[in-house]
């Protein structure tokens, strides 16, 4: 075996066993992703089309506790608050990531918001810790199953 011949079976052995680096994401990534987008998604479209585009990414046997509320309330009433909501409005809310636990097709996700501006045009310093409960459905379609928000 020639010196040349050598130097090119260590240059193969060493590529064969080096750790494959995918730059593609991982299925964890690509759901956090996706649904971290889905939230971001419900707030902008609340001050453009009201609830419509939280109300097409929920399960119907969504339980959802609002701020405010006495109790949880149903997909039946979220459906209902939709028609109490004006919009297009002047709602100003940041959203603020802070983690997210993913097993087979139930997803948790945590995070807070920042709201400067109320529907109405009023200003306002008003912060939330929000936990939506997210469900793979036989669709394969991520939809809201489950939430929680509190104001701090």
């Amino acid at each position: 075996m020639t010196l040349k011949n050598f130097f090119f079976h260590i240059l193969v052995i060493s590529l064969l066993c080096s750790p494959v680096r995918s730059s593609s994401l991982s299925e964890f990534e690509v759901t956090k992703q996706l649904i971290w987008n889905k939230e971001i998604n419900i707030y902008k479209s609340r001050a453009e089309s009201g609830l419509n585009y939280y109300i097409k990414n929920t399960s119907h046997n969504y339980i959802g506790w609002p701020p405010g509320l006495d109790k949880p309330m149903g997909y039946d009433q979220l459906k209902l608050n939709q028609t109490k909501i004006i919009f297009p409005n002047s709602e100003k809310i940041q959203l603020f990531f802070d983690n997210i636990v993913i097993e087979g097709s139930t997803a948790i996700i945590y995070y807070h918001t920042h709201r400067t501006v109320l529907p109405n045009g009023k200003e306002v310093d008003q912060r939330y810790h929000i936990c939506h409960v997210w469900s793979k459905n036989k669709d394969n379609e991520w939809k809201l199953l489950g939430a929680m928000g509190r104001l701090i």
